[in-house]
């Protein structure tokens, strides 16, 4: 790759995988011939499609410019590279190091230790044989790396600084915004797309409709990429918090935090800086009840910067608090907030005494007569309706109800579960 000058042009693409290995048939020490090509069809791209990715060689990147010139485009523009020592190839080493200098994340396979250079011996990689037994053992392996290797939070530089590289902070307004992107133009008339994870390190905004409007102001700042490019951040000068927190808590890890919130997915835990952590609402036992100041003792289950998830599983919580507020089987009276015929959700949020949030009355759980008024307009906001618990959902502080006739005598809940709903 001596023709090309080493420096960034081309952008990294989303879920392109490359793989750099030899090509052709060649004959390995032993003597014995393999087949790199058919090798890479059937094996290796069928594994990394399998999970997800786009795999591509050198060869099937097309390009005015040299075999070396197509090769460093085809490595910029890698979201992983997947690196085959086998062979011992020298165009194979010059490659890996190209895409090295660059911080590319990167998969290493080799048939024999000897395989992988003097210079890096060391390297952890996927060994594999001409055998359907190493074939298949080495295309699982490669499947979890990929996964996991995409995990890891990419740290691109470029080999060249540019000359126009750098942060510039700008005051800009919200021209226009979508739930995936707000484009915004600068006091100085530059146009820029602030995207949904440049805005907050602990989490990617899933609707920036929500946040922006067109007229908004924002304080950010223009900033260079390595990759080249440019684009519109509110985090610049903020350290990026993703590349230490693997390394404070690694997964498995248990420690002690603090109950930020209580959603409908479950429970967040501040873990460190602004990043909380979600115990899902699934793995709670039933009866936890736990709400935001609490402190808990957790273990580390996954990170995935990439998506700004962090997984926790709950060990044990240190409040003692008995769980107060209805519970299954109590009467009640409910005043009618909100209806909604069957069609538009078929349900009736009911006030009762001593809940700041509404029940939530499904049309399954309700007396036959009650349903026809349901869709007949029989139901009038502020009646009174009889109730009786049948569930009660302490994380995310719901209360499910059936209505009753006010002979009825107390008996168990019914076994049909009502859907879920943000408003109970």
């Amino acid at each position: 790759m001596h023709e090309v000058r080493l420096t960034r042009d081309e952008q990294p693409i989303p879920d392109r995988v490359v793989v750099i290995m030899p090509f052709g048939k060649k004959i390995l020490e032993d003597g014995t011939t393999f087949d790199f090509d058919w090798y890479y069809e059937d094996v290796v791209r069928t594994t990394i499609e399998e999970a997800g990715f786009v795999p591509v060689r050198a060869d099937g990147v097309y390009g005015p410019a040299s075999v070396q010139g197509v090769v460093w485009r085809a490595i910029q523009q890698a979201e992983l590279v997947v690196v085959d020592f086998s062979g011992r190839n020298p165009n194979v080493a010059m490659e890996y190091m190209a895409a090295r200098l660059i911080g590319k994340r990167m998969i290493y396979l080799a048939q024999h230790p000897d395989d992988i250079p003097s210079d890096v011996r060391g390297l952890r990689y996927i060994p594999y044989a001409y055998g359907y037994a190493e074939m298949a053992a080495m295309q699982k392996e490669l499947r979890i790396q990929l996964e996991a290797v995409r995990k890891e939070p990419a740290q691109e530089m470029a080999l060249i600084p540019m000359a126009t590289g750098g942060t510039v902070p700008t005051r800009a307004r919200v021209v226009s915004v979508s739930r995936e992107f707000a484009v915004v133009r600068a006091e100085d008339g530059r146009p820029g797309v602030l995207g949904s994870e440049d805005v907050d390190w602990g989490r990617i905004i899933p609707d920036m409709t929500r946040h922006y409007s067109v007229g908004d102001q924002v304080d950010g700042a223009f900033e260079m990429l390595p990759t080249g490019g440019m684009k519109y951040t509110l985090l610049a000068g903020r350290p990026n918090p993703w590349n230490e927190l693997a390394a404070g808590h690694p997964v498995g890890q248990a420690f002690t935090g603090t109950v930020h919130s209580v959603r409908d997915p479950g429970v967040f835990v501040r873990v460190t800086g602004p990043i909380n952590g979600l115990i899902p609402r699934g793995s709670l036992s039933a009866g936890t009840f736990l709400a935001p100041g609490d402190e808990v003792e957790v273990t580390m289950v996954d990170i995935d910067p990439r998506r700004r998830r962090v997984t926790l599983n709950l060990v044990r919580s240190t409040a003692a608090r008995p769980v107060t507020g209805p519970r299954v089987g109590d009467r009640l009276e409910g005043e009618v907030h909100r209806i909604r015929p069957e069609g538009e959700g078929g349900f009736v949020l009911l006030k009762v005494e001593g809940r700041h949030r509404p029940v939530f009355l499904h049309c399954t759980q309700m007396t036959p007569d009650l349903r026809q008024d349901l869709n007949s307009g029989g139901i009038e906001i502020g009646e009174v309706i009889d109730l009786e618990v049948t569930r009660v959902d302490h994380v995310g502080d719901k209360v499910y109800v059936r209505d009753i006739a006010e002979d009825t005598p107390e008996s168990p809940a019914t076994s049909e579960q009502p859907p879920s709903a943000e408003a109970a």
